[in-house]
């Protein structure tokens, strides 16, 4: 590059420890990396987070007061000119190439690096797991790398165990064929179809770029030091036992520092915005029904439902006689006369809405999701009970996990998937409506006591927080020689 990018300087360099983060521009993989940042920031260290111009507003809404390097969007043959800079703006079939195609920034990248003065060097890198390129990077400037799973643990030691030993079936065509994963604690199986979609899409044989990029970067991920999750130990302890550290993640250590949402919600120093609050009409509406009476149904920001989805759903809601409160992508077109048939106990929200304060009302007592990340941590913080509808990607394995959890029912499954809806009513009514839900909402509370406590002072993300700032502000002398690991590349 002629010219080095641009930089936003948080805090003055004074050879204080500098952490570079790279997230993964999807809103799934960057809010909760950039709580992160905010976290470690109030913690004293200095902090500069790598990011493309079309990306800068999130940083701003989320953590506002840390530095910055800007970098220009790479140009790829693999994407369409004038193609988004974030996942929210992309159709899925591009995707895959747009992953891909962000390993071109490592080298601009290193280029700032290395152009930084000796008291703003960089001493750590953490990246989100997407973001595995820059590895290299930190190899090349001789100071650790952290990989970051903005999911569960779970999640992230079953998807670098598909990646590493590429297991394939036996029959190409059957989407039900069970893979295992003996190495994870419990030995848990999924059918092919609930796998991960970049794995599943994977091209054998060495001659798709793009498959060969996406499996370069989660390779580069066990290179890492150790991994950070957006995950809290009394939801899977089994994964995060120290004394038998996980096979599937090279024995590294892995630290739990989740709920990241509800560890800076709960922070007063932290300058990340104004907090959502909910509409006076959402709040009056609400107000007017009983403690947990209420079904809040919402899929994301970045799944779109089919018609007949929708079709489905809309009679499933009205045949369940349950409170609701729905959160539908503008311009959708609901069935006529849903509307009026449900106006009494339905509302519809047709904009963005603040999910994480609504699922905290107290009419509100489950949530039917897609299972996204950090939506089911925050029906978890809420203490809100869940009816799933995984679409793709980490939604069935986090749908496995709070079901084993006690705190979540499935209603549905797939992304392509039109359930039947009367079947989807009576499991509503039965939960919401009816008293057969009662148990699972008092484990949905256990569960968001255990949260709380969790990411209050001397709970255990409390506590791995405190670790991982140590073992950053300690990178300096001890990594270099001590902590980088033996490379472990695509030819294994």
């Amino acid at each position: 590059m002629d010219t080095l990018p641009p930089t936003t300087e948080s805090n003055a360099g004074d050879g204080k420890p500098h952490v570079l983060v790279v997230p993964y521009p999807a809103q799934g993989h960057m809010l909760p990396l950039l709580d992160l940042a905010a976290l470690l920031e109030a913690r004293g260290l200095t902090i500069t987070v790598a990011l493309t111009a079309g990306n800068v507003r999130h940083l701003t809404a989320s953590c506002p007061s840390v530095g910055t390097v800007v970098l220009p969007f790479p140009s790829s043959p693999l994407l369409p000119d004038g193609c988004g800079e974030n996942t929210k703006d992309l159709p899925p079939s591009l995707f895959r190439p747009f992953t891909a195609s962000l390993a071109a920034l490592s080298a601009p990248l290193l280029s700032w690096c290395k152009a930084q003065p000796r008291h703003r060097s960089v001493t750590t890198i953490v990246s989100d797991m997407f973001t595995g390129w820059t590895v290299p990077i930190a190899e090349e400037l001789g100071v650790p790398h952290v990989a970051f799973s903005p999911s569960s643990v779970h999640y992230l030691a079953t998807s670098h165990y598909l990646w590493r030993r590429m297991p394939t079936r036996r029959r190409p065509d059957d989407d039900d064929e069970t893979v295992t994963f003996p190495d994870v604690p419990g030995s848990p199986s999924f059918p092919w179809r609930h796998l991960s979609w970049l794995f599943r899409t994977h091209v054998a044989g060495g001659g798709d770029e793009v498959s060969e990029t996406i499996r370069q970067i989660f390779l580069w991920n066990l290179e890492s030091s150790f991994f950070v999750a957006n995950s809290f130990s009394e939801l899977e302890p089994a994964l995060l036992d120290h004394d038998r550290p996980l096979p599937d993640l090279m024995r590294k250590r892995v630290l739990a520092v989740g709920m990241l949402a509800e560890a800076v919600r709960g922070r007063d120093d932290i300058e990340s915005g104004e907090k959502p609050a909910l509409s006076s009409a959402v709040a009056a509406w609400l107000d007017a029904f009983d403690d947990g009476s209420i079904l809040y149904v919402c899929f994301g920001s970045q799944h779109v439902m089919s018609p007949a989805q929708m079709a489905c759903l809309a009679d499933a809601l009205e045949r369940s006689s349950a409170g609701f409160v729905w959160v539908v992508t503008s311009g959708t077109v609901l069935p006529e006369g849903f509307e009026s048939a449900t106006a009494s106990r339905g509302m519809l929200i047709r904009e963005w809405a603040p999910q994480a304060e609504i699922l905290r009302h107290r009419a509100v007592g489950w949530f039917l999701t897609h299972c996204g990340w950090n939506s089911t941590l925050e029906a978890a913080a809420a203490g809100v009970a869940m009816l799933t509808w995984p679409m793709a990607a980490d939604q069935f394995t986090n749908a496995w996990q709070f079901a084993k959890a006690g705190v979540a029912v499935p209603v549905a499954e797939g992304g392509d998937t039109v359930p039947d809806s009367v079947q989807m009513a009576n499991i509503i009514a039965a939960k919401v409506v009816d008293k057969e839900g009662a148990p699972m909402r008092q484990r949905a509370l256990e569960l968001s006591r255990k949260l709380a406590d969790a990411v209050a002072k001397g709970g255990t993300s409390h506590r791995d927080l405190n670790e991982f700032v140590r073992m950053l502000t300690a990178a300096r002398e001890f990594y270099p020689t001590q902590c980088l690991s033996v490379p472990v590349r695509a030819s294994m």
